[in-house]
């Protein structure tokens, strides 16, 4: 649906994302419109769909575009599924790359749902969000394989890539962990992602992907990156 390029520079803020997106799958529809107008729908096509209509209101974090709340009020519904969803929920966003956003939904399972987002032309989707993670691995090595994991992604479009935050603790060994929080995407998502990275030698063999200790994680898959790994050298 949206063709995947994620770079690690951050242009724009978050409210940028968040201001008239639209956020779609084949079962449900989200607009965060302007002006503060809410909508949303749940598409069942046996029972019929349900329509929600209300506002939005958008707070960003003192002194950090890449932070910001929206609060989500729901003042009408109609249809089947109105008893379930006819409720108002808060959204938590950090930006963590140019086209990569989390969100923290309360609660997680609202209209727009926590986890990963790559975001486009004012279009977000949920993807299979994996964050790379080191202490001082080599810059170089790191946007290789950020680079070699939007490639191999290209033609599936189920992805979202980003550099994460600098570990605190040399990473040990270049390990690969996936989250609980919807587990069976992150386990599916930790295995595409070791066979990607299976392809590159000079990593040295991986282990298989483990579930992280983790709970409370917005990403779906976390590569580790040893801080000795090094993409070789081109040769002439």
């Amino acid at each position: 649906m949206i063709s995947t390029l994620v770079t690690a520079v951050l242009a724009v803020g978050v409210q940028d994302f968040v201001e008239g997106a639209e956020v779609g799958t084949a079962e449900a529809y989200v607009a965060l419109e302007s002006k503060g107008k809410y909508h949303a729908e749940k598409i069942d096509k046996a029972k019929g769909n349900t329509i929600l209509k209300g506002s939005w209101k958008f707070k960003e974090a003192p002194s950090d575009e890449k932070n910001g709340h929206a609060d989500v009020k729901v003042a009408t519904c109609t249809g089947p599924a109105c008893k379930d969803l006819k409720k108002d929920y808060a959204l938590d966003f950090e930006l963590q790359a140019e086209r990569a956003m989390t969100v923290r939904s309360t609660p997680p399972d609202s209209m727009f749902p926590s986890g990963s987002y790559y975001c486009r032309y004012q279009g977000c989707e949920k993807r299979t969000g994996v964050e790379l993670q080191s202490k001082d691995t080599k810059p170089r090595t790191m946007n290789y394989l950020l680079d070699s994991l939007i490639d191999a992604n290209r033609k599936r479009d189920v992805t979202v890539v980003w550099w994460g935050k600098k570990l605190s603790e040399p990473a040990g060994k270049t390990r690969i962990e996936y989250c609980a929080r919807e587990g069976e995407r992150g386990k599916k998502g930790a295995e595409l992602v070791a066979q990607d990275l299976g392809t590159l030698a000079w990593l040295g063999k991986l282990d298989a992907p483990v579930e992280s200790a983790e709970k409370d994680c917005l990403w779906d898959v976390r590569v580790f990156v040893a801080d000795d790994a090094t993409v070789p050298e081109k040769r002439r």
